[in-house]
């Protein structure tokens, strides 16, 4: 059931059109009869009308039979009549009987057949009880009547059953009006509004279901408050105790020349350790509650460039080419989460990719969209790796990881949420060389840059290893 109003207006009109039509059908049949009996009281009037318009049976002598003109209503329809005696002597009929008498002298209401037609007969004695009348009328042109005063009756109910539908459909649509009420309180609420939902004027059948969803903001809410909490308590907890560690390392490896195996692996273990704390806070901000609500444009290719700028040392030690294209793209997102994505593929892209190698970064518009690819040419991932490398903490060959490459398995899971929080989506592919990878992130654009904004001219190249800097 896709809408509730669509099934409510179906489903009455369902109700109202059957009983309209079993109502109309019932009441067709009784006005029939009806009808019928109406017509049968008039052959009865027209039996009245003959004793008193016809002359005396002993007036009537000779074998002549009186012929009269047939009468005929408003609606096309006559009553034909024949006046016979007791012996079955026709004296007088009108012009659309036929010469001879239709039916035998039984009084009642019977059936003949002539002019090729079926009729419907009435046998009844005269006034003076010394003749008949025979009154007739063709059967097809009294259903015809009735057909037709009944179905003006019938007609108004079928027309008015559009206007039934619009009407069924507006008190419908004002029923519901609390169910759109409350769901554009939702939609218009911001990502940091957890306030509960009003009850004002809400009707008793929606108050269960919005009392729950005031129970579940306040269930976020306190969630969210925990995060928070979890976030300040482990950025002072756990970067404390391990910038203390850093500091002694560092002073013991002053003191020990040359520093022994050993406290190398311990600096380099400190320093996951660090990295791993860092990048498991930016995860818990890279969330709705923390930075949706304040979306402000950015330049997406400006923010590239000049993250490209903060790993040149990296890039220069590792001997490695790195090119910058594009066109300005401009979006509305958080800064801060688009610069930890661009971080994350850079430096991806940096620790995978062998000495020497090259790394393409480009932006361009297409459509509707901002397109944002990162390719190197390092070793890639196998295509049946390309969804798994998104999940948290996962490694590709796992424990078979090369241990000189440091990370801790939460790069592409905080791409894939930036990406997916700011409407867009990333995908992984090979290079186009066929050796590396090519990661393409698309992105929502913003149609109109903001005012007084000049791209930068990204076209002129980053500096490189070998490459003399004026001093």
């Amino acid at each position: 059931m896709k809408s509730i109003r669509l099934f409510l207006v179906l489903l009455v009109l369902a109700i109202v059109t059957l009983a309209n039509f079993v109502a109309a059908v019932r009441g067709y049949l009784n006005s029939m009869d009806e009808a019928q009996h109406l017509f049968d009281e008039r052959m009865y009037q027209q039996v009245d009308l003959l004793n008193y318009t016809l002359p005396p049976r002993a007036s009537v002598t000779g074998d002549a039979v009186m012929v009269f003109p047939s009468t005929i209503n408003t609606r096309g329809a006559s009553l034909e009549f024949q006046w016979v005696d007791a012996d079955g002597r026709m004296l007088a009929r009108s012009s659309g009987m036929p010469e001879t008498q239709v039916m035998p002298l039984e009084a009642g209401h019977k059936f003949a057949n002539f002019h090729h037609y079926r009729w419907h007969v009435l046998v009844a004695r005269s006034a003076d009880q010394q003749t008949w009348y025979l009154i007739a009328e063709r059967d097809d042109q009294r259903y015809r009547m009735a057909e037709a005063i009944i179905l003006q009756a019938v007609y108004p109910m079928l027309i008015a059953l559009p206007i039934v539908a619009l009407i069924i459909w507006w008190v419908i649509s004002i029923g519901l009006k609390p169910v759109r009420n409350l769901a554009q309180q939702l939609h218009e609420r911001k990502a940091l509004d957890l306030r509960p939902l009003l009850l004002t004027n809400m009707p008793q059948e929606l108050r269960p279901l919005t009392q729950s969803a005031n129970e579940l903001l306040c269930r976020l809410e306190a969630s969210f408050a925990r995060e928070k909490r979890f976030s300040a308590d482990a950025a002072h907890e756990l970067r404390t105790p391990i910038a203390i560690l850093r500091i002694h390392c560092e002073n013991l490896m002053q003191e020990l020349q040359p520093a022994p195996e050993s406290l190398r692996n311990l600096q380099a273990g400190i320093e996951r350790m660090s990295y791993l704390v860092e990048q498991i806070l930016l995860l818990n901000r890279t969330t709705p509650d923390h930075f949706m609500g304040s979306f402000a444009p950015v330049n997406l290719t400006g923010q590239a460039r000049q993250v490209v700028a903060n790993f040149s040392h990296a890039l220069e030690e590792k001997y490695m080419d790195i090119e910058l294209d594009g066109d300005e793209c401009w979006l509305m997102g958080d800064a801060g989460a688009l610069e930890s994505l661009l971080n994350n593929l850079l430096s991806n892209a940096l620790k995978y990719t062998p000495a020497g190698g090259q790394i393409l970064m480009a932006t361009w518009r297409r459509g509707q969209q901002l397109v944002l690819e990162v390719m190197d040419n390092g070793p890639g991932i196998a295509e049946d790796q390309y969804d798994r490398v998104f999940d948290r903490f996962y490694r590709v060959h796992g424990d078979r990881h090369d241990a000189a490459i440091p990370g801790c398995g939460l790069g592409l899971s905080i791409v894939r949420q930036v990406v997916e929080l700011h409407g867009g989506r990333v995908q992984l592919t090979r290079a186009r060389n066929q050796a590396g990878l090519l990661v393409i992130v698309t992105l929502p654009a913003l149609l109109v840059p903001p005012a007084g904004k000049v791209a930068p001219n990204l076209l002129s190249p980053l500096p490189r290893q070998g490459d003399k800097q004026d001093e």
